[in-house]
């Protein structure tokens, strides 16, 4: 029956009084965003008082498939297309650096080229980094390496600390490399 609920065991405020509930209320659920739901976050502490709102909004981001319990996030996988060309040879190109909080995997990774030698690396980098203190993830080139050497086939985070960039090298004019990345959101 539409208006009947079982609310949270032993749930203080009773959802009807929930601010929750309140600041939410005009929203559908398949519209809620990421940001909404953190907006809700954001001002709670980790302590007792606390404990029903951060129940609610679980349940709430469980809901919406803003928030994942057993892996990751539907709907949150992508593809990152970037093309490199001689105006862009040897600039590292941040691909993906999540928010604050979100962790996301690296799934696969490919190239393609238009000719030439060029080729293109891929590493994870931090907030202090250079060229020279990055990781080195792999490398795809036009003069045969195979796709990705080594292969991203193990798991790779990326987060806000350890993010995820690329550079395009050796680079003829007139030609174009394009990387795609795939990755998901696993928080």
């Amino acid at each position: 029956m539409r208006g009947d609920h079982i609310p949270l065991p032993d749930a203080i405020p009773d959802p009807k009084n929930s601010n929750v509930y309140e600041q939410l209320r005009t929203i559908k659920a398949s519209d809620l965003t990421r940001t909404q739901l953190d907006i809700l976050r954001d001002p709670l502490f980790l302590d007792p008082a606390s404990e029903d709102t951060l129940r609610r909004i679980l349940l709430i981001g469980s809901v919406t498939d803003q928030l994942s319990l057993s892996g990751p996030i539907p709907r949150t996988a992508e593809i990152i297309n970037q093309a490199f060309s001689e105006a862009n040879e040897n600039d590292l190109i941040t691909l993906l650096k999540p928010g604050v909080g979100e962790v996301w995997i690296l799934n696969a990774a490919s190239a393609s080229f238009s000719g030439g030698t060029s080729g293109i690396s891929l590493f994870l980098a931090d907030q202090s980094s250079t060229s020279t203190d990055m990781v080195f993830l792999g490398q795809e080139s036009s003069s045969g390496v195979v796709p990705f050497n080594p292969s991203p086939h193990r798991d790779i985070y990326i987060t806000s600390e350890t993010y995820l960039v690329a550079q395009g090298y050796s680079i003829d004019t007139g030609e174009t490399s394009t990387l795609k990345v795939g990755v998901i959101r696993i928080r």
